[in-house]
């Protein structure tokens, strides 16, 4: 199975390594492409990703088979549908707290069972030359769609939210859950033990469980918990942590 097929791979419960994109630079994503990576997620909630600057970055992770979810910047309709034209591979959506929240997105984003305006004029349908029916079916089949766990009320709904068949997986996000406990530290045990009961909820129901995390230090401790999904940094920080780590090796050179 190719790294292409993101959707099956995700529920199947591969293990997967992606990086957030958080500069609006197709070339970024074109050098990615050519990494191991599985996917990538460009970061349109808190980057500066104009449409041109999306559609441009999209166009590159195509061109190159990489697979790209866009993390959104809200949940309206027009926002969602906009990224899957442009031929994003799914969507991570910020801030899962209900049922009824998830569904909305859910039916933004599929065709027969949901409420997906249709074209197939724009680069997802292959500028007009992919069939309708053609183009119903893979979108349906192969969007992805992850939410993010990243609120005091979704922990507390979580073991219903992860029921929720038609979700792809759910990805933790513990910053801004520290922010909801009232805690300013990411890894307080409040924060942690929030995150391990998004775990087991979903290994209880074999939904697939993803984590954002800054580097590989907390990488097994996580995959143990049952997390299989993995955003490890940023394109930000692997340029970062790449120039100091050449600076440190002229400094130290005798």
């Amino acid at each position: 199975m190719t790294k292409s097929n993101l959707r099956q791979r995700l529920r199947a419960g591969h293990r997967l390594a992606g990086t957030f994109v958080k500069t609006a630079s197709h070339q970024t994503v074109e050098v990615l492409g050519t990494s191991e990576l599985d996917f990538i997620v460009i970061d349109a909630e808190h980057a500066p990703f104009s449409q041109n600057a999306l559609d441009t970055c999209l166009l590159a992770a195509r061109a190159t088979q990489l697979p790209a979810l866009v993390r959104i910047a809200d949940s309206q309709p027009a926002t969602i549908l906009q990224a899957l034209d442009m031929g994003a591979t799914g969507l991570l959506v910020p801030h899962a707290k209900t049922v009824a929240g998830v569904q909305a997105v859910l039916a933004c984003t599929q065709y027969r069972l949901g409420s997906r305006g249709f074209s197939n004029s724009s680069r997802a349908g292959q500028y007009g030359t992919t069939p309708m029916l053609q183009h119903v079916d893979a979108s349906d089949q192969e969007v992805a769609v992850v939410f993010q766990i990243e609120d005091r009320e979704a922990v507390e709904a979580i073991e219903t939210l992860a029921a929720m068949e038609e979700v792809d997986a759910f990805l933790i996000g513990r910053a801004d859950l520290a922010l909801s406990y009232g805690v300013f530290d990411a890894a307080h045990p409040e924060v942690s033990a929030a995150a391990v009961r998004v775990c087991k909820a979903c290994a209880a129901v074999n939904k697939p469980v993803g984590m954002f995390l800054a580097d590989a230090s907390e990488l097994e401790h996580w995959r143990q918990l049952g997390v299989s999904l993995f955003v490890m940094g940023s394109d930000q920080a692997m340029l970062r942590a790449q120039a100091n780590a050449v600076a440190s090796q002229v400094r130290s050179a005798r």
